[in-house]
């Protein structure tokens, strides 16, 4: 880790607070515009905070048993990067300048809760408003290391955490951030659940990747399979899968996102995935990583018809003539409410549990009333490793 981090302190830039120092100068020369001039406003749905971003931002609102986590992303290229973090947590009371620093300190040990390495690079800095600013690098197993400028502050019973990423960041890029973080305002006076302020992890830790595979196809695409898990206790939906190639100086060569086929993943549920680079591997790719992002269940919980509605009769695996792996049944439609779409997803996984292959398939009915029963079948056109069992998942939408 030290070697590592070597290569990263000529990138730590330090920002401003989310106020002014109180040495500045109190009346300054006004601009002929303001810094956030052409910025739109984001308000959280709960009404807890509101800050002021670039209007190409993508805000997403994450799970968080705790508190409100919302990051903030902007494409830089053809890459989609997280520039901001906010989370606030309702403490359940005003904090004392020693429960702040006790807090503020609980949310940044040297390893955190998804068993992520934080370094600190320098001394904390208090601010005259009352805030702290860390500087550090967090490692994280799929994107590597990350350098960040973190700001808390204390508003009465709410601890705030502005995470910005500094990264490779652009002069134009900091000047943004500086801008947005100082039109951070919380608003102690709405009431959210009360939390525990957590040790500073990410989505990236609440959202895990497991069993997986890369291989080529034999019409040479390259193909990323495997598992992936919500570690939240909180449903979550639309999840946005990214994998990444890259060459041995880091520079960027593939890449393919997806939505997941999975409608709603429950805590600690797993669905499988298979992303797949048309391109074939590039010659000089000596890694990858895999990201995940995705939404708290709300539209399509309201609808979601889960495999406790269903059941499955399967029949024995069998073959089709052209040597492709055949998996079929019936289901039953054992629930209450008529459902439409309904489609099984199979994983097929290996020995040690590896998933090398994945298949999503309607049924033949549109739609399946209560009682109703029909069959199905999944075929299997690429494997990534010889198949040793596999698992089956029914869903749908009901009316």
């Amino acid at each position: 880790m030290r070697v590592f981090l070597g290569l990263w302190l000529s990138l730590l830039v330090v920002l401003t607070a989310c106020n002014s120092p109180a040495d500045e100068p109190l009346v300054q020369v006004a601009t002929a515009s303001a810094p956030d001039a052409g910025y739109i406003t984001y308000r959280h749905q709960s009404g807890v905070f509101s800050i002021r971003t670039p209007s190409g931002w993508i805000p997403n609102d994450l799970p968080d048993e705790n508190g409100v986590r919302v990051e903030f992303s902007e494409l830089e290229g053809t890459q989609s990067v997280v520039r901001l973090t906010v989370y606030v947590v309702n403490t359940g009371e005003p904090m004392s300048r020693e429960a702040f620093l006790q807090t503020a300190s609980n949310y940044l040990p040297p390893q955190d809760l998804a068993e992520y390495q934080w370094q600190q690079i320098g001394e904390a800095i208090d601010q005259a408003d009352g805030s702290r600013r860390v500087t550090g690098v967090r490692y994280y197993p799929t994107i590597g290391a990350r350098v960040l400028n973190i700001f808390m502050q204390p508003n009465g019973r709410y601890f705030s955490a502005l995470e910005a990423d500094v990264t490779e960041a652009s002069d134009a890029t900091l000047n943004t951030l500086r801008t947005v973080i100082n039109t951070f305002r919380p608003n102690p006076d709405v009431l959210i659940q009360e939390g525990q302020v957590v040790a500073g992890l990410s989505y990236a830790g609440n959202i895990s990747f497991s069993g997986y595979l890369s291989w080529v196809d034999e019409d040479g695409g390259f193909n990323i399979t495997g598992s992936v898990t919500n570690n939240q206790e909180t449903s979550i939906e639309a999840i946005r899968l990214t994998g990444t190639i890259f060459d041995v100086r880091g520079n960027q060569l593939s890449e393919e996102s997806l939505i997941l086929t999975q409608d709603v993943l429950h805590p600690h549920e797993s669905a499988p995935f298979r992303l797949r680079f048309e391109g074939g591997r590039p010659a000089n790719a000596v890694r990858y990583e895999l990201a995940a992002a995705a939404r708290v269940a709300d539209f399509s919980l309201r609808s979601f018809y889960g495999e406790e509605n269903f059941e499955v009769v399967q029949n024995p695996v069998s073959y089709t003539d052209a040597g492709n792996l055949r998996i079929s049944g019936q289901l039953l439609n054992r629930g209450s409410r008529l459902v439409r779409g309904v489609k099984v997803i199979v994983s097929v996984l290996d020995e040690q549990d590896n998933v090398v292959a994945t298949e999503t398939q309607f049924i033949n009915k549109d739609q399946l009333l209560p009682g109703e029963v029909d069959s199905y079948e999944v075929v299997i056109y690429d494997l990534g490793g010889a198949p040793a069992r596999y698992d089956l998942t029914v869903m749908g939408t009901a009316e």
